[in-house]
């Protein structure tokens, strides 16, 4: 493809993602109770238009930032499954839990996501100690997060797709080690073991099986959407003025 083609593509893919968050975030806004897995669900569309940035400078070969191929391939990466696809398992790992205090846990984790992902990315970028905060912060993030889904309740969706959502939240938990053998300078894998044990299988085990089970196990929002009531010109009461 042409660089005008792979642009044109990437252009209407970002519109794609915009529109899709729109609308999330109008339904975060129509329903009774204005809650945030709802909002994080919409705001994590942020990391896919970020994914697709990404990938059009690796298509173009072009850098971004000071970085080119193969670290501009591995953001585009990156955005997608430890933003995008983390963030939206999280919130709807909200959704399933009936538990009240394990649903404070897994909201406050709504923020750190994006928190820790910023962190880790200031240590990619070369801020001191952040690669060692970032992976420890995501290592945390993971194992609270699948404490409180297991401890939460998670009876708001079937117990085939929830028993795939408990395998889907271990996965990063053992992921996570070889990233934190990385950050703290003593690799256990080289650059393509980290590829291959760490992100694919992020990204396929917890992402896409976590994804996955929640499409099945379809967990209801807290919130119901608003009801809006239309009034039929017939049916309106007559005012004073026809009295």
């Amino acid at each position: 493809m042409t660089p005008t083609t792979v642009i044109a593509l990437l252009t209407a893919l970002v519109l794609l993602a915009v529109a899709v968050g729109c609308v999330l975030l109008r339904r975060a806004f129509a329903r009774e109770k204005r809650l945030p897995e709802e909002f994080a669900l919409a705001a994590a569309w942020i990391f896919v238009v970020g994914s697709l940035v990404w990938l059009g400078v690796f298509l173009n070969g072009a850098t971004l930032l000071g970085f080119g191929a193969p670290w501009s391939w591995l953001a585009a990466a990156h955005f997608a499954a430890a933003g995008f696809g983390a963030l939206t398992i999280t919130a709807l790992s909200c959704r399933a839990v009936s538990d009240r205090r394990a649903l404070r846990i897994l909201r406050i984790l709504l923020v750190a996501h994006p928190i820790t992902y910023l962190v880790t990315a200031a240590g990619i970028y070369g801020f001191r100690y952040c690669d060692e905060l970032g992976a420890a912060g995501y290592e945390l993030l993971f194992v609270i997060q699948l404490g409180a889904f297991v401890l939460g309740r998670p009876d708001r969706m079937a117990r085939g797709a929830r028993l795939l959502v408990v395998l889907a939240l271990a996965v990063p938990v053992v992921t996570l080690i070889p990233a934190i053998t990385w950050a703290w300078g003593r690799p256990v894998l080289d650059m393509t073991g980290m590829i291959r044990y760490h992100g694919l299988v992020n990204a396929i085990g917890h992402v896409g099986l976590g994804l996955a089970a929640f499409a099945w196990g379809r967990p209801p929002s807290h919130s119901a959407m608003r009801e809006t009531t239309i009034v039929h010109p017939e049916r309106r009461p007559p005012s004073h003025a026809n009295l």
